[in-house]
């Protein structure tokens, strides 16, 4: 209980007391839910948000990390951001995201069916407006990709690969990260693709539209027999102009053995 009530008391939300109070019955009822019936879709109220969930245990891993750790919190300069969300799974960092900015501009982007369905969910039951959400994956092609999802029904680990996800779902849509960063100047590209970051980069390469963000945040994954791109991946980002605030090993966070990478444009932006 301590590790969520606490960060979460101090939260801008929770100022006023009976908040406080609602919180703690909310926790009480996740971590028993967690416990004793982590199979079934949860419903609660969060930071001001109505959230629903596929179980328990999901909803307090993704809330731990994204609304109490914050690994996603950044400063755009602006108060309407335009923000891609690679990998929104079930919306928790779109929430987390229009906390910071009401008025942000979200495209976000989630490939497992399952999730998709909450990510839905999140956005209409929230009234979230200017959220445009896409069931696809991001590659360095359009078309079709096999889609591999955990033996356990976890809806966090889905992934192009099948070391992270192990068993075949079904193919699924492709869609290029280049293509969507045409439409706009965006203010952050956040991914966290269990490992499909490598065609992401691919593509960024060859489109030569790595410039068009002016920040990323990544989740690098290291994937046994796939190969090491970190270092090709911090060439090409510097390269281009952007600096490195932070490369984090995510053993600190929630997120398990990975890296989570923030680059910021460290010159202005060249649109063409």
């Amino acid at each position: 209980m301590k590790e969520f009530y606490y960060p979460a008391v101090r939260h801008e939300f929770y100022n006023q007391k009976n908040r406080k109070v609602h919180l703690l019955v909310t926790l009480s009822l996740l971590l028993f839910r967690a416990k004793f019936r982590n199979d079934r879709d949860v419903t609660v109220s969060l930071f001001g948000f109505r959230i629903i969930a596929n179980s328990p245990q999901v909803l307090l891993r993704l809330v731990k990390e994204i609304f109490l750790e914050e690994v996603y919190k950044f400063d755009p300069k602006s108060a309407t951001p335009k923000i891609i969300d690679g990998g929104a799974n079930i919306g928790i960092s779109v929430l987390y995201f229009k906390s910071l900015y009401p008025q942000a501009q979200i495209i976000a982007i989630e490939p497992n069916p399952q999730a998709f369905y909450y990510l839905e969910k999140n956005i209409a039951g929230n009234g979230l407006s200017q959220v445009e959400a896409i069931n696809a994956c991001l590659s360095d092609r359009m078309g079709k990709e096999r889609f591999y999802v955990s033996p356990t029904g976890s809806i966090i680990n889905g992934s192009l690969f099948p070391q992270i996800g192990k068993s075949f779902l079904k193919e699924i849509d492709a869609v290029r990260l280049s293509d969507l960063l045409k439409e706009a100047e965006f203010d952050l590209v956040k991914l966290d693709v269990e490992g499909a970051e490598r065609q992401v980069f691919e593509d960024l390469k060859e489109s030569g539209s790595i410039k068009r963000s002016k920040q990323y945040m990544l989740e690098y994954h290291s994937i046994p027999g796939l190969g090491d791109i970190f270092g090709d991946l911090v060439e090409v980002f510097e390269e281009n102009g952007f600096k490195t605030p932070s490369i984090v090993n995510a053993q600190e966070f929630s997120t398990g053995g990975n890296s989570m990478i923030h680059y910021i444009q460290s010159q202005k932006p060249v649109f063409a």
